[in-house]
């Protein structure tokens, strides 16, 4: 590994540091973002797995948290690091194609300024490690091509087992490789003792999730089927094809098709597995209507080809100028979507920045939505929120208060209540939706005051004999669904939680 990374550049290496610099420091400049809070809630559940993902992001957040706390600047730490070690493989990448320092300049402005992967290298989540991993995946194919060394097969498999137990989505890319296999000259590994333990490998890896589904009543299938149809936006054919080339930027759209014709009839066509098992993949993301940004770990490798091919043909015809200023040109132009993703402005700012690009306010999901996009608006209102059922929770008598739970409707609500109410000693946290419902499934307590954020008192009332509003959510910034939510004190319940929690599961 030492010898590998000793390939590359001096530049490359301050580049890579500058860019965890900006990304780290960016990113502090809003708050924590909701899936975040629920990341920290999984860590204190170590599990096989959970309802709507895996367990390996879960595991690698609980023993940097045990060791450098769950400050805001702690957890954001991992996900810079894992940008910034992205540019470091896509120029061993670079390296592996053949390509010149110059492509190596040129991936390194394309992969970095990648409009969607820098927005997840900002916060924690599965997401930064999938668009790592799969590209990990890339390099070690284009290896094993490059060396015909049929070992790799073993790498290869321990990166998609890995890959797995990050984000279910990876059997797509397990799916298209194998398909590709079979279609390319490269299925001679099925005679391969190497890739039949790598095969071994994969189902290994799998097999721990898959245990976890079974005892419970296969919760990810369920949220898959929920998501599909009641969470996730509506995307045509055209429109998430539209988006392969906007969320990625336009720019890049020009270098990973180009690299996709240099891996169909140019120098690099020897890498047919791999332009394969990018098509592959991309049809199948395509026609299971999954979002457009789960596309995001095939595009570094392949925007990487695309600037191997660009700098080779200006190198050829010797256009030492013209290849600078695009050079330059390139990184101007890439600069522009920055502080979209990348919170650099204060948020008076960044809707000027916003409405100056003539940008609409979208969201993945079917959400209204509200004056920033959700990736952003998802940042805030939480600790105000907190403080609030803080306050109700700690007016209360001390005797009711050793009965008093609190009533939150989604995982975010939970979360961030679990997270800013340490200070407070706030009690248990009950919540129906995705993991929380299983959480709350384990408890037997014994309640008679519940604090219930959001919903309607007339629906309280169902539950008990006496519900009032006490205070509600503010903050303009957050998302709709989350601003102007009452706060109810509901008392003396009409039914136990334990006998009607079944009927309030959520996952989704």
């Amino acid at each position: 590994m030492i010898k590998l990374l000793s390939k590359v550049s001096k530049e490359v290496y301050f580049f890579s540091l500058v860019y965890f610099l900006f990304i780290l420091i960016g990113g502090l400049n809003y708050p924590i973002f909701r899936d975040e809070f629920y990341y920290l809630d999984c860590s204190h559940h170590l599990s096989a797995g959970y309802v709507d993902h895996p367990a390996f992001s879960i595991f690698i957040l609980k023993i940097w948290t045990t060791i450098f706390g769950e400050s805001q600047l702690s957890i954001r730490i991992i996900p810079a690091l894992l940008g910034a070690s992205l540019l470091i493989l896509s120029s061993l990448i670079n390296i592996e194609l053949g390509g010149s320092k110059y492509s190596g300049y040129l991936t390194l402005v394309c992969v970095a300024l990648m409009p969607t992967t820098m927005a997840n290298f900002g916060f924690y989540s599965m997401n930064g490690w999938e668009i790592f991993i799969w590209t990990l995946l890339f390099y070690f194919v284009a290896k094993l091509i490059n060396t015909q060394n049929e070992k790799y097969w073993i790498t290869v498999s321990l990166i998609l087992g890995i890959g797995f137990n990050n984000k279910i989505g990876t059997i797509f890319l397990i799916a298209a490789l194998v398909i590709s296999l079979v279609l390319t000259k490269e299925r001679k590994c099925f005679k391969s003792k190497y890739f039949w333990i790598g095969a071994a490998i994969i189902l290994i890896s799998i097999f721990p999730y898959a245990i976890w589904n079974i005892q419970n009543n296969f919760a990810t299938k369920e949220f898959i089927d929920n998501a599909a149809k009641y969470k996730n936006a509506d995307y045509s054919v055209l429109s998430f094809l539209k988006s392969q080339i906007t969320d990625y930027g336009p720019a890049n759209a020009i270098f990973w098709i180009t690299g996709l014709i240099s891996l169909i009839i140019g120098a690099n066509k020897k890498y047919k597995l791999a332009r394969l098992t990018f098509l592959i993949c991309l049809i199948l993301f395509l026609f299971t209507k999954a979002k457009p940004y789960y596309t995001e770990g095939l595009y570094p490798f392949m925007v990487t080809a695309g600037a191997v091919s660009t700098a080779a043909f200006f190198e050829k015809r010797n256009l030492t100028k013209v290849k600078y200023a695009v050079l330059i040109i390139l990184f101007l132009f890439k600069l522009v979507p920055v502080p979209i993703v990348v919170p650099v402005l204060s948020v008076d700012n960044f809707i000027i920045y916003q409405n100056l690009l003539g940008l609409n306010v979208e969201g993945s999901e079917k959400h209204t939505m509200g004056v920033l996009p959700q990736f952003y608006a998802d940042r805030f209102g939480w600790e105000e929120m907190t403080d609030k059922i803080a306050r109700i929770y700690n007016s209360l008598p001390e005797n009711e208060k050793k009965h008093t739970s609190i009533f939150a409707q989604n995982y975010g609500e939970a979360g961030a209540i679990n997270y800013y109410g340490k200070k407070y000693n706030l009690p248990f946290v009950y919540c129906p939706h995705n993991n929380h419902y299983l959480w709350g499934s384990e408890r037997n307590d014994s309640i008679s005051t519940m604090i219930i954020l959001g919903g309607k008192i007339e629906d309280h009332l169902k539950y008990f004999f006496t519900v009032e509003v006490l205070d509600s959510t503010s903050n303009e910034l957050s998302m709709p669904y989350e601003n102007n939510l009452g706060i109810f004190i509901g008392r003396n319940p009409k039914v136990s939680l334990k006998d009607i929690w079944k009927d309030l599961k959520i996952y989704i």
